[in-house]
């Protein structure tokens, strides 16, 4: 038998807080009745947003069997729920309870007393457990609940009942039209049943998809989730997975929200389901580039994959500053192709042109990749254990590197010769290799590289100009300071540009070349102050700064001039 009256069954104190066992936000709302509706069997969901006067009414009818005693609606923690959707979701009995502090209609029909009954619950009589009138209504099957808009929902009240509705599993239309849907396992490369839950595996690219993105999918209400994903080595993908939850009673969602999972031995055992299904997705695939610790993983889950694809990436030095170092993406399956670590960009860059010139490693220098020890194709390669360069300079003989010093006595510049030594390790041997190179560098006393301290070693016949030694020099040694308080990136290169051209040409082509070329990268910004029709001269010493402006002879060549014959 319907009731005359109904009250909010809980202590008060507590119906003063229930707005805050959810976010009372429209989404939260919408997605709570929206679930209500799926859990009473409704085969449809109709919303209807009534605007007219001074307020907006949301409207949300479904066409399931109803709610039987209406007093369930109002006693936080009774569900009135079936024992079977007790077991399989824990509704727990919190649905309306979203709508606390709202005005609010509900009508409903009970199909023990066979009638419709209506209920208008004000906002006040949240709080207070006053008697709330229950009244017969027309209703014949179905619920449908009306609630006043507040002002914070209007701007996306329509966003959130799309997105509430997108991967919920019953149709829903809005104001009369369809809302779209989707399948929570869209695109998934492979997809398998496990224990109440389909799961779907993805290859996605590392920039396409983020740990906080939803992962389970509870009859359309959406989470974040901590699940097993395999990354592939190199430049390869990410495997991950989106688990739909249809029935999986194990798996329990914290309560009131369900916005996240209970660590249980129910969400430990989905864990492993997802790690044997990427895995079998993987296996489905027929290649991949796992790391050869995941290709082990693999086996002994009963998923046997073949190695890793037998290739690697063409070897380029590093710069010293990270913004400038890239990578070619060239691949590399020559069965001879040799390993090479990350050596620093100050033996890396000098090394990079001597290797040009003369490769004497036998095979082509590719990118090591130590995550792909334990395959038989990468174990059996030959590997740079050490670059280092001997420097001839008179009858001086030393060993400069990355890690080791010029000794004191050395001289910056010009040198006899230098050759770019490396001990290399094939089959459990010890290998060593060496060709002449033409530049060398070592660090200065502090390990800074700086450009005043850092040493530099120009072999005397190698042909190498300043500029093109400064080149190098600026891959090896500059590197950029990320300190808010330091001047821009450019502002910091040109710098280093200037200070490097002027050392190094001193070094090597004398201090009057590095005079003139200090100068003229000082008065090179003020060409534009000179007339096209005038030729100034400037003479410069300790005591006096001297001006000549004169007329341009007109068959002088011009910078135009200059380009078009260069």
């Amino acid at each position: 038998m319907i009731p005359a009256t109904i009250a909010t069954a809980v202590a008060p104190e507590t119906i003063a807080r229930v707005t805050r066992l959810f976010n009372n936000t429209a989404f939260d709302v919408v997605t709570e009745l929206f679930q209500n509706a799926r859990r009473a069997g409704a085969l449809a969901v109709a919303v209807v947003i009534q605007t007219g006067g001074s307020d907006t009414l949301l409207h949300i009818a479904d066409d399931g069997h109803g709610i039987a005693d209406p007093a369930s609606v109002v006693t936080l923690g009774r569900s009135g729920w079936s024992e079977e959707t007790r077991r399989a979701e824990d509704p727990a009995g919190m649905g309306v309870f979203s709508l606390a502090g709202r005005d609010v209609i509900i009508r409903s029909y009970s199909r023990p007393d066979r009638q419709g009954w209506m209920a208008h619950i004000p906002a006040s009589a949240w709080e207070t457990s006053r008697p709330i009138a229950i009244s017969s209504d027309p209703i014949a099957s179905g619920t449908a609940i009306t609630v006043r808009v507040p002002e914070a929902w209007l701007k996306s009240l329509e966003a959130d009942i799309a997105r509430a509705a997108k991967y919920y599993p019953l149709p829903v239309t809005l104001n009369g039209d369809m809302l779209p849907r989707e399948d929570w396992l869209k695109d998934a490369d492979h997809v398998e049943e496990w224990n109440g839950t389909r799961i779907g595996v993805f290859h996605k690219h590392p920039s396409h998809y983020s740990s906080r993105d939803g992962r389970l999918n509870f009859h359309g209400l959406t989470m974040p989730c901590d699940l097993p994903h395999v990354q592939e080595v190199d430049r390869g993908g990410h495997w991950i997975a989106r688990v739909d939850i249809f029935d999986a009673p194990a798996i329990q969602l914290v309560l009131p929200a369900r916005k996240e999972v209970v660590e249980n031995d129910g969400i430990a055992g989905l864990r492993d389901a997802v790690k044997i299904a990427i895995y079998r997705a993987i296996e489905a695939r027929g290649t991949h580039r796992l790391s050869a610790h995941d290709w082990r993983e693999a086996a002994a889950l009963g998923i046997p994959l073949p190695e890793a694809e037998p290739y690697l990436f063409a070897w380029t030095p590093p710069t010293a500053d990270y913004h400038s170092s890239y990578e070619t993406g060239e691949r590399t399956a020559d069965p001879a192709m040799v390993l090479m670590p990350d050596f620093e960009a100050l033996v890396a860059q000098p090394a990079q042109a001597a290797i040009r010139a003369h490769n004497p490693f036998g095979g082509p220098l590719v990118e090591a990749q130590d995550a792909f020890r334990g395959y038989g194709w990468y174990d059996v390669l030959a590997r740079v254990e050490d670059l280092r360069f001997r420097v001839i300079q008179g009858a001086r003989s030393f060993i400069v590197s990355d890690a080791r010093e010029a000794p004191a006595e050395a001289e910056n510049g010009w040198v006899d010769a230098i050759t770019l030594e490396a001990t290399m390790s094939h089959a459990g041997a010890s290998i060593e290799v060496a060709c002449d190179a033409d530049v060398a560098f070592a660090p200065d006393p502090w390990s800074c590289n700086s450009v005043e301290e850092t040493s530099i070693f120009v072999r005397r016949d190698s042909g190498q100009t300043a500029l093109g030694v400064a080149d190098v020099f600026e891959r090896a040694v500059f590197s950029s300071s990320d300190d808010s308080a330091a001047d821009s990136y450019d502002t910091q290169q040109e710098r280093f540009q200037a200070d490097a051209a002027e050392r190094i040409i001193g070094l090597l082509e004398g201090d009057d070349a590095a005079l003139e070329n200090r100068i003229r990268d000082k008065l090179s910004g003020y060409y534009f102050l000179v007339p096209e029709d005038r030729t100034v001269t400037v003479i410069v010493n300790r005591d006096r700064v001297e001006v000549t402006i004169a007329q341009r002879d007109p068959a002088a060549p011009t910078a135009t001039d200059e380009q078009g014959a260069g």
